[in-house]
């Protein structure tokens, strides 16, 4: 654990499992192929997930100027300048670096990669639709399983490639948000989308609080339909991240980390030094507490934004992976790990659950006296306490969370194990020394 693997690296238990061959199948990675740094950072990811949908789960109260107290203000700033775009910024680095295991995992057994992961991906796809139609309507899941596929157009290029292109994606929505040519752009582009749009605002801040189950589907729907248009502004920011996860699983930096060290602390020193002051800046002018001359808006808004969240994310990762070469704190973040095994379980578990406690079909109180920033963070570290023991709880009996066994079995078309294989075996033992035999 001191090099933050899970036993054996992909590498190794490919030659283990056998049935090596050209078009082999592929089989799900084993509890004992699992490397522990992306476990804790899945973990970590989810507080900040929780910590942004919050305020849509309560109530939306985003604006800093609508805001009463200190403790709100200091709260609603702190949660941009730390969470916003940081942590589904770290996920989708983290669906890149994943992606690349795959990948090199199939190319060790020489099993079909192509087909499998188009397969993983249309799952996915289904579930995050289920969860953006029946649940809410912020889903992230379908977005990934469709720019998923934009992987496999760049999965072979050369690193300086995959460098260069990320870069590129990272930066268009700062072109489009310059003024002059970039306003043009965005005039044309909003004008494109509009109707659509406007389908989706109608009533966005009641629909929650006061509609019925039905009237909320219909209003989802709507949103899925539209959400879309407003691609060019997050699309090409989460396809870079991709491509850097890609990169780094690539060079399998996370299964050798001892002899990387000097690479993630420039990465750490890079991400703060550009992160925080370009944070501070987009925070700032978003809370009306930095002036800007009105065509510089959107760049400060936006631009500053999506840089600087993709940097903060880097070092994010890298302080991680570096304060874990410390015992004490590996043992502290180790209990972020069985989270992050569970991490799509546990996400579709947090709207599932505050939807439920809040929104006017469950138990309402959308919009009320909790609806603060301040109270939003309290719910936010109270559940995820909770969803962290219920993690450890839940991976102590069984092999996977329940959706991540949905999403395997529905994958390789059949039926996955639950239970470890020693734990079913004493079952089995019980079950015939209970009856007799």
């Amino acid at each position: 654990m001191s090099e933050l693997k899970a036993e054996p690296t992909v590498e190794q238990t490919s030659e283990e499992q056998g049935s090596n061959g050209p078009g082999s199948r592929m089989t799900p990675v084993q509890p004992k192929e699992r490397i522990a740094v992306a476990d804790i950072l899945r973990g970590f990811a989810l507080l900040g997930v929780l910590m942004m949908n919050m305020q849509h789960f309560l109530g939306d109260y985003a604006q800093y100027g609508n805001l009463t107290g200190t403790l709100n203000r200091a709260t609603w700033l702190g949660i941009r300048f730390f969470a916003q775009a940081k942590f589904y910024s770290m996920f989708s680095f983290l669906f890149g670096w994943g992606m690349a295991i795959q990948m090199l995992r199939a190319e060790k057994r020489q099993a079909r990669f192509v087909w499998h992961y188009a397969r993983r991906l249309l799952v996915l796809f289904l579930i995050g639709l289920a969860h953006a139609i029946l649940i809410w309507q912020g889903d992230i899941l379908n977005t990934y399983a469709v720019l998923g596929f934009t992987l496999l157009l760049v999965r072979k290029r050369s690193d300086r490639f995959l460098l260069v292109l990320a870069v590129i994606c990272i930066l268009i929505p700062v072109l489009i948000s310059f003024p002059g040519p970039g306003e043009d752009f965005r005039n044309w582009y909003n004008t494109w989308g509009q109707e659509l749009r406007k389908v989706v605002r109608v009533g966005y801040a009641t629909i929650p609080g006061e509609g019925t189950y039905i009237e909320n589907i219909t209003h989802r729907i709507a949103a899925f339909k539209s959400d879309w248009t407003g691609f060019i502004y997050w699309g090409p920011h989460i396809i870079g991240m991709f491509i850097i996860g890609l990169y780094v699983g690539r060079r399998r930096l996370f299964e050798n980390i001892p002899e990387h060290l000097p690479l993630f602390r420039k990465v750490m020193w890079g991400g703060l030094i550009i992160g925080v002051p370009l944070n501070i800046l987009w925070v700032g002018v978003s809370a009306n507490l930095i002036h800007l001359p009105p065509e510089w808006n959107q760049l400060a808004v936006r631009g500053a934004r999506t840089v600087g969240a993709s940097a903060l994310c880097l070092a994010y990762v890298s302080i991680v992976i570096l304060i874990t070469r410390q015992k004490l704190w590996l043992n502290r973040l180790s209990a972020l790990a069985p989270l992050g095994r569970t991490a799509l379980s546990n996400y579709l578990l947090q709207s599932t659950t505050f939807t439920l406690i809040f929104w006017g079909y469950g138990l309402g109180g959308y919009g009320g006296r909790w609806a603060t920033p301040f109270w939003g963070l309290v719910f936010t570290l109270v559940f995820y306490s909770i969803q962290i023991s219920l993690s450890r709880w839940w991976m102590s009996r069984y092999l996977f969370g329940p959706m991540e066994w949905v999403w395997r079995t529905l994958t390789y078309g059949k039926l996955q194990p639950m239970v470890p294989e020693w734990r079913q075996q004493a079952k089995e033992a019980i079950g015939r020394w209970s009856s007799g035999g």
